[in-house]
């Protein structure tokens, strides 16, 4: 007689599920998927989560936490005093590093997932993220009234361009990036 792992609870179910996300896209994840990587039977997954939605919501709030560690451990390895044009690069390098390395789940936050959670309300205020940030930042709230629509422009660009190498459509090196975002800033900032 086969005995089951004992789960630690839906937090075990979540972390395996991003890993099989990461590792293999938003395409293998499945009940039996997890359970397979718990060790588990499929059944036992819904012990602990309503759904796979439930579990794909959770996977999307995971990428989004991620991504905002990262954009918030590099604005704060900025040293002096921050301009829009610094703070603003800054996000928008981190957006694209964050899909290049996360490319699955990237994928998933920003074309499917967006799809099927942009009206849950615990997943919409993660969406247009730098357009927040820039409203309530130092460097920007001065004069984000007058700049609003550049700021909203470099939100779209950062996610469309970011999303089209994570998908593998382009090759735009992380220097042409650098320097379409210092392009977009002069010209909508400037």
């Amino acid at each position: 007689m086969a005995r089951e792992k004992v789960l630690c609870g839906r937090e075990e179910i979540i972390r395996a599920a991003v890993r099989i996300v990461d590792a293999e896209g938003m395409e293998a994840l499945s009940a039996r998927r997890i359970s397979k990587e718990l060790g588990v039977s499929a059944m036992t997954i819904y012990n602990y989560v309503a759904n796979l939605g439930e579990v794909k919501k959770y996977v999307l709030s995971d990428g989004f936490d991620r991504l905002y560690d990262s954009i918030y451990h590099a604005l704060n390895e900025l040293r002096d005093q921050v301009d829009k044009f610094t703070f603003c690069k800054t996000i928008a390098m981190q957006v694209f590093e964050f899909a290049k390395t996360n490319r699955n789940i990237f994928a998933f936050m920003f074309f499917e997932g967006r799809t099927q959670f942009l009206d849950d309300p615990e997943i919409r205020p993660f969406y247009n993220f730098i357009t927040k940030l820039t409203k309530r930042s130092k460097a920007t709230q001065k004069d984000w009234a007058e700049n609003q629509k550049a700021y909203v422009l470099l939100e779209s660009y950062v996610i469309y361009e970011s999303y089209q190498v994570c998908t593998g459509v382009s090759d735009l090196s992380r220097e042409q990036y650098a320097t379409m975002i210092d392009f977009l800033l002069a010209r909508c900032l400037g």
